[in-house]
């Protein structure tokens, strides 16, 4: 594919590439030198940035992956010449449904199409596929659209844009096709690898995801490290769960944990389990920010009720019940690590401390207050606190004193 010009000429001034590199064919530069690579997103770029520097005239590359998230049914990686990195987008769930996607070579690829080729230069051409009208405008002369297919028989998708006058040569096309086996093992190591690593956080938390990952799987293994707890629990939910469909019971306990969510990880909080309709989540304490990460642990509470409310006056508009919670708020010492059974462990802290929270979300339900909070949580605050007197918890010898945030109300007042 080399055309005369000298290839480290043609890289970026910030290309991972060598000069070892720009010698080997692409497919045997994926299969020996592309092993550190760790993102698709790396990997799309450096082998574009390699094809251009041995000639092939690209303009525009696309890779298609369907992905098992939550939140997306499909991640694109999208490289262009004029621009340094490519683009990475999440494709989310329920695209497979629309128009676009219906109207797009996708589908047709999907179902089992060897490849898919539209001169973009040709006058005559119809433009059967909307990308290809913008394709064109952007001076596409050369369209060709090839399956990707892993070992268990799914198939993705990638694309090939050309902006020179006569398209793609037959030689050209000869070598984009016989990257697609490698392209595809590499690509599908690597989405493995995030898919691994996406699904331990969704379900164990950020934090705790990346120890399990790193190999902290041991049962019993544990360190201890000091937190801020925080213990909620929706209230009145037996009754809720009697009276309402179960479809109901599910949207009101996402909508809570939805609302939980975002102010506990914006203030550097770890939700570690949904237990029923209430959840645990933790703030480590730092050793020279103690008293900041517990401050941040109090205003992730105070913003919870915010937004409580706020999405309580949507239910509310729409014929819903509106969601009321508690909240117990302390801090200490607590195991971190792994608890269970040889076949089955769980990631979680346990301790007074943890103990201690969960009592002081129930007497706020008691009470009637719907953030209560410790008195070493109180002494450690900058917000401003009321005390709330001393109560007897189960379980403790001596009843405990117990604060509440100023202008906190519940949301049924």
């Amino acid at each position: 594919m080399h055309r005369g010009a000298d290839p480290v000429d043609q890289l970026p001034a910030d290309s991972s590439l060598t000069e070892e590199d720009l010698v080997l064919a692409p497919d045997r530069w994926l299969l020996e030198r592309s092993g550190g690579i760790l993102s698709m997103r790396a990997l799309i770029r450096d082998l574009c940035n390699l094809l251009v520097a041995q000639g092939m005239p690209l303009q525009r590359v696309s890779c298609f992956i369907r992905t098992l998230h939550p939140q997306a049914s499909g991640r694109t990686v999208v490289w262009r010449k004029t621009m340094r990195d490519p683009e990475e987008l999440m494709v989310l769930h329920g695209i497979e449904d629309s128009e676009s996607f219906k109207a797009s070579p996708l589908p047709v690829i999907f179902n089992g199409a060897g490849a898919i080729r539209r001169r973009l230069a040709d006058p005559a051409l119809l433009l059967d596929y909307p990308v290809l009208a913008d394709l064109k405008e952007q001076g596409a002369t050369d369209y060709v659209a090839m399956p990707l297919k892993f070992s268990d028989g799914e198939i993705h998708f990638v694309t090939w844009t050309t902006d020179i006058r006569d398209g793609f040569n037959t030689d050209q096309l000869s070598i984009l096709d016989g990257l697609l086996p490698v392209l595809a093992l590499r690509i599908e190591i690597l989405e493995r690898q995030k898919l691994t690593e996406e699904l331990l956080q969704v379900y164990l938390g950020h934090n705790a995801g990346r120890r399990v990952l790193n190999g902290a799987i041991r049962r019993g293994s544990s360190e201890t490290i000091r937190a801020a707890i925080l213990y909620a629990d929706v209230r009145g939910f037996t009754a809720a769960s009697d009276a309402l469909p179960g479809t109901e019971i599910i949207s009101l306990l996402n909508d809570y944990f939805e609302i939980m969510s975002q102010p506990i990880e914006e203030r550097g909080g770890e939700i570690l389990k949904f237990i029923g309709d209430g959840l645990l989540a933790i703030f480590p304490l730092g050793q020279d920010s103690a008293e900041e990460d517990a401050d941040a642990a109090l205003k992730a509470a105070i913003e919870a009720q915010t937004l409580l409310r706020g999405r309580n006056a949507i239910r509310k508009k729409h014929g819903k019940p509106v969601i009321d919670h508690a909240l117990g708020l302390h801090v200490g010492d607590v195991s971190y690590g792994n608890i269970g059974s040889p076949t089955r462990l769980d990631f979680t802290v346990i301790g007074p401390a943890v103990n201690l929270a969960s009592r002081l979300q129930g007497l706020a339900k008691e009470l009637g207050h719907p953030i209560v909070a410790s008195e070493l949580i109180a002494r450690m605050v900058k917000l401003p606190v009321k005390p709330l007197g001393r109560h007897p918890i189960r379980g403790l010898r001596a009843p405990v004193e117990i604060f509440a945030p100023y202008g906190v109300e519940t949301v049924t007042t």
